[in-house]
């Protein structure tokens, strides 16, 4: 198939249009390199995932991340920090409780199996929010894991009203916790839907309230010990081919400038790689990625892959 035609196909699965003759040219020169490094990438044969051709193909790297992975801010308070890959083996740090682990975590865990996920939501490039997808995505599940009920909540009551964080300009997950238990809790997704753009807050009933927030040390052994239990926040550096992820385990060279914020909701081991892995929920839609999830390898020391280890939180109920 010509380019062209490749671009013209690709146009009409997105619904893509552009405002003039001339975009359209430097978007469809956009489509052809990121097309033809995605080809070459494919075609090495020595990789445990695969790329392909999503909505972000006729987007620059430098475009994406400054659209899509850019709107998590390092750094934060905690109320209660676990500080020791041996705490994490014996101890599930939540502000007190009997919440203990006696037992080392089992080899595998999939929390979307056990009906403790909602459907990956889509933040849009016009709002830098991952850091609240992240936030409400782990308390869906422990309010889930809690009470038997998944219910959808509000990303866009943080976007709006929470004063700890920048709405659609960047934010960090322990300060949105902080917000959320100064206001009672936060409401649901059906009473105040989300808009990707910043909007005038109002009041809202809670529908899900938390007692605290807090980390998990910096390794991954203490984060598969905490993921065990529950969804946890990560932060993630976004590298270049993480753009075009399609499916497999990604293990591509990445650093530790975490800026994009997701949700770590279970890990396991790859039958035909043999590879263990962390499983994410994005917040880039359903049509990245494995369904919206990449599977990232696991157990690669220090911090992880991509920093997967290093900057996490957790809501306490």
């Amino acid at each position: 198939m010509l380019m062209m035609d490749r671009f013209r196909q690709w146009q009409a699965t997105h619904n893509r249009s552009y405002l003039s003759a001339e975009e359209r040219l430097r978007r469809f020169e956009v489509y052809r390199s990121n097309v033809e490094y995605i080809d070459a990438t494919n075609r090495r044969g020595d990789l445990t995932y695969e790329l392909g051709e999503n909505q972000f193909a006729d987007l620059t790297g430098e475009e994406f991340v400054a659209r899509y992975a850019s709107s998590h801010d390092a750094g934060g308070h905690t109320d209660s920090v676990i500080t020791t890959a041996a705490e994490a083996d014996g101890l599930w740090s939540s502000g007190g409780g009997d919440d203990s682990l006696e037992a080392p975590p089992p080899p595998s865990v999939d929390w979307r199996a056990k009906g403790a996920v909602t459907p990956v939501k889509n933040q849009g490039s016009q709002c830098f929010s991952c850091w609240a997808f992240s936030a409400v995505a782990t308390m869906e599940s422990l309010y889930f894991i809690k009470t038997g009920k998944l219910v959808p909540l509000s990303e866009q009551q943080l976007v709006d009203c929470d004063k700890y964080d920048g709405g659609c300009n960047r934010g960090y997950y322990h300060k949105a916790f902080q917000w959320i238990m100064e206001n009672g809790g936060l409401t649901t997704a059906a009473l105040y839907p989300y808009k990707a753009v910043r909007g005038v807050c109002f009041r809202a009933k809670p529908a899900v309230t938390i007692t605290g927030h807090a980390a998990v040390a910096k390794n991954e052994l203490a984060l598969q010990s905490a993921v065990a239990r529950q969804p946890i926040g990560v932060a993630i550096e976004v590298p270049s081919s993480m753009q075009f992820y399609k499916s497999g385990v990604f293990s591509a060279p990445c650093g530790i400038q975490m800026s994009h914020a997701v949700v770590t909701v279970g890990y396991g081991t790859d039958a035909s790689s043999g590879l263990k892995y962390w499983l994410v929920k994005n917040s880039w839609g359903q049509t990245w990625g494995e369904a919206g999830y990449i599977r990232m390898r696991r157990d690669v020391g220090g911090g992880g892959l991509c920093g997967i280890a290093l900057d996490t939180a957790y809501p306490t109920m």
